[in-house]
């Protein structure tokens, strides 16, 4: 199992209309999962795990993640 922990971020750029609702999104191989939005916020706080099935074949050298910052109404909710 490989667990990501994300925290928080902090200094998060304004919008220049409203706020942002912050999102991660965590990418390892071909598997996407995403934290909660955090509504109307700069320095968001996220405190969440997100747990990755390696189904028993150990990482190697290669194995790397994607995290991705962004704005929920950027993405959308399907997205």
């Amino acid at each position: 199992m490989l667990r990501v922990k994300v925290e928080s971020a902090k200094g998060l750029p304004k919008k220049k209309v409203g706020h942002p609702d912050p999102i991660v999104s965590v990418i390892f191989k071909d598997e996407k999962q995403k934290t909660k939005s955090i509504d109307s916020e700069l320095n968001p706080v996220w405190n969440e795990v997100l747990e990755f099935d390696l189904k028993g074949v150990a990482l190697d050298y290669s194995a790397y993640i994607d995290v991705i910052v962004k704005d929920y109404e950027t993405i959308g909710r399907n997205k």
